[in-house]
Parts: structure tokens; C-alpha cells; sequence
């Protein structure tokens, strides 16, 4: 674990959270007291797939109507519809 003054973590915060990333965890400090702990969020292991990999397995299937592809990008991410176009998902 490491320490870092308020002004030290200002300078190197992106140095830091890239420690952070690895698993280090860092304890911030005020006037030479500690004052916070910052620990690495673990991952949260659903990923979505990338869009790639969706158009790379249905490009096998030309003829597949718009609302079967719309009902598989549902299924697969989870689709949450923007304010005001409700009507269309």
C-alpha cells in the first residue's frame, strides 16, 4: 500500500490510477494524516459484446428480418430505449 500527500496525488493522479488498475491500493494523506483509501473497482465480468463480433456472426444470415435481428440485440445487450423513442424498441 502507498501514501500520498493531497499535492503529490494531484501531480501523478494518472500514474496512480494506473497503479490502481493493477490492484495497489493507496491511502491519501492531509497534513501527514490519512484522510481516504482508494482500492481498484473489480471488473464486473458481464462485458457486452462488441459490435464487431455481432455483425461478424449474423453476416452469415442476409435475408434476417429487422425484427428478429431487433429482438437478438435485445436479448444479447440488454437494450434500454432512449427518452422518446420508446415506440421504436
Amino acid at each position: 500500500m502507498t501514501t500520498y500527500g493531497i499535492r503529490e496525488f494531484k501531480s501523478r493522479v494518472s500514474e496512480i490510477l494506473r497503479n490502481l488498475e493493477k490492484g495497489e491500493e493507496v491511502i491519501i494523506t492531509r497534513r501527514g494524516k490519512p484522510c481516504g483509501k482508494l482500492t481498484a473497482v473489480p471488473p464486473s465480468g458481464g462485458e457486452k459484446p462488441a459490435l464487431a463480433a455481432l455483425r461478424e456472426k449474423y453476416s452469415s444470415f442476409p435475408d434476417l428480418e429487422f425484427e428478429e435481428l431487433q429482438a437478438t440485440i435485445k436479448r444479447v445487450w440488454k437494450v434500454r430505449p432512449l427518452p422518446g423513442l420508446e415506440t421504436i424498441w
